[in-house]
C-alpha cells in the first residue's frame, strides 16, 4: 500500500467529523426583502423537493431516469442532498431511503476500487467514483457496516492515488492520462471527505491536484477546464474555488479571491440550458458557505443565498422537482442542498475545528 500520512497544508491539519455535526452553530436566518423567501419558504420548497425525491427513488435504491438510470453520480448527489436536510442511514425522517441509496453506491464498488453504476460503460466513470467516494465517506459514521464500508472506501482511495496523471489531474476514464477541472475538483473533494472520516490521504497527491487547478485560473480570475488555453466559465470556477478551500490552499488566497471577483462578475443563470446551472450553483453555495457564511457579521453569504433561493424556489415545479436539462434527480438533489446549505450540517462544508488520530489505513 502506498505509504500515506494525514494531510496538512500549511502545518494547519484537516478537520475531522464522523457524523452530523449537532455542535457546528448555524449561520444566522438570511436577511429578506420583498423579493426573498423566508427561510419558512426555503424549508418548504426544500421538503417538497425530498418528497419528490423519496418517490422517484428506484428499486434497486439508485435514482436517475433515461441514460442516467442506476448512475453513481446521481444517486451520490441524492444521498448528499439528504444529509445536507438532516438524514443519515441511520436517523432523520428519509433514513431509509438514504440506506438505500448509500447500499446501491456500496455495490457500485469494483474489486479495483472503481465506485461506478451505469457510468461503468460510459465516457465518464471517475465523475461516478468522485462523488459516490464523497458520499459513502459522509455516511461512513452512521453505517450498519463500518468495516466493509471502510474497505470500500480505503479501496476507492486507492484508485484515486493511482489515477491520478502527471500533470496532477484526472478527467473521465480510471487511468493516468489526461486531465480536466471538473474531475479533478470532484477527486479534491472526495479526499478531503476521506480525511474527515479519518482515513489518511495522500499529502502529495492532494497538493499536485490543487496545483493543476490553481495553474487552470485565467488572467480575468475566472478558471478555464482543460491546460490548454480556454475560456473561463462559471460553474467551472464554482467548483475549483470548492475545492481549493477544502484542500485548504493557505497560500491560494489571493487565487480564492480573484476567483470570487470572477464569479460575482459572471453570475450563474439558471436559465442558461447549458445542464451546468444547478451543478454549478451547488458548488457555488458550498464554496461561498465555507469561505464567508460561518462568519456572523458577514451579510455578503446571507444576500447571495437568499437570492438564490428565491430564484430557485421560483423555478421549483408543481410536482416538487427541479427542471434540470440532464437529469431532474441530479437538478433536484442539488437545488435541495443549496437551500439547506445554512443549516450546516455537512461535515464537509465546515470549517476546520480539529484533527484525527485515528487515521484508517
Amino acid at each position: 500500500m502506498t505509504t500515506t500520512r494525514p494531510l496538512t497544508s500549511n502545518g494547519h491539519g484537516w478537520a475531522a467529523a464522523l457524523a452530523l455535526a449537532a455542535c457546528f452553530e448555524p449561520a444566522r436566518a438570511a436577511d429578506t426583502t420583498a423579493l426573498r423567501p423566508q427561510p419558512a419558504e426555503a424549508e418548504r420548497a426544500a421538503d417538497r423537493g425530498l418528497q419528490w425525491l423519496e418517490q422517484a427513488q428506484q428499486p434497486d435504491g439508485s435514482w436517475g431516469s433515461g441514460p442516467f438510470r442506476g448512475s453513481a453520480a446521481v444517486t451520490a448527489q441524492v444521498v448528499m442532498g439528504m444529509i445536507a436536510t438532516g438524514s443519515t442511514p441511520a436517523s432523520g425522517r428519509h433514513a431509509a431511503v438514504v440506506a438505500r441509496g448509500v447500499d446501491y453506491l456500496r455495490g457500485c464498488a469494483g474489486a479495483d476500487g472503481l465506485i461506478a453504476g451505469n457510468e461503468q460503460a460510459a465516457h465518464g466513470p471517475m465523475y461516478a467514483h468522485a462523488f459516490a467516494t464523497t458520499a459513502l465517506a459522509e455516511a461512513y459514521g452512521e453505517s450498519d457496516d463500518v468495516d466493509g464500508q471502510a474497505r470500500i472506501l480505503v479501496a476507492a482511495r486507492g484508485l484515486i492515488d493511482r489515477t491520478q496523471n502527471d500533470e496532477g489531474g484526472w478527467r473521465y476514464q480510471a487511468r493516468r492520462q489526461d486531465a480536466d477541472l471538473s474531475v479533478t475538483a470532484a477527486m479534491l473533494v472526495a479526499t478531503r471527505a476521506l480525511h474527515d472520516s479519518g482515513f489518511e490521504v495522500s499529502a502529495d497527491v492532494v497538493a499536485r491536484a490543487g496545483d493543476f487547478l490553481t495553474g487552470l485560473q485565467n488572467d480575468d480570475g475566472g478558471f478555464r477546464y482543460l491546460a490548454a488555453a480556454g475560456p473561463s466559465g462559471s460553474p467551472r470556477t464554482a467548483a475549483a474555488l470548492f475545492a481549493l478551500l477544502v484542500a485548504d490552499r493557505d497560500d491560494d488566497d489571493e487565487a480564492i479571491s480573484r476567483g470570487f471577483a470572477w464569479l460575482d462578475g459572471h453570475p450563474i443563470d439558471l436559465d442558461s440550458g447549458d445542464g451546468y446551472a444547478l451543478y454549478g450553483l451547488s458548488y457555488e453555495a458550498a464554496a461561498r458557505w465555507r469561505w464567508q457564511g460561518r462568519r456572523a457579521d458577514d451579510d455578503g453569504w446571507r444576500s447571495w443565498h437568499a437570492g438564490v433561493a428565491a430564484r430557485l424556489i421560483a423555478a421549483q415545479r408543481e410536482d416538487g422537482s427541479w427542471p434540470d436539462p440532464s437529469c431532474p434527480e441530479y437538478g433536484t438533489a442539488a437545488a435541495v442542498a443549496i437551500l439547506a446549505m445554512p443549516q450546516g450540517l455537512v461535515p464537509l462544508f465546515q470549517p476546520d475545528s480539529g484533527d484525527r488520530s485515528d487515521r484508517r489505513r
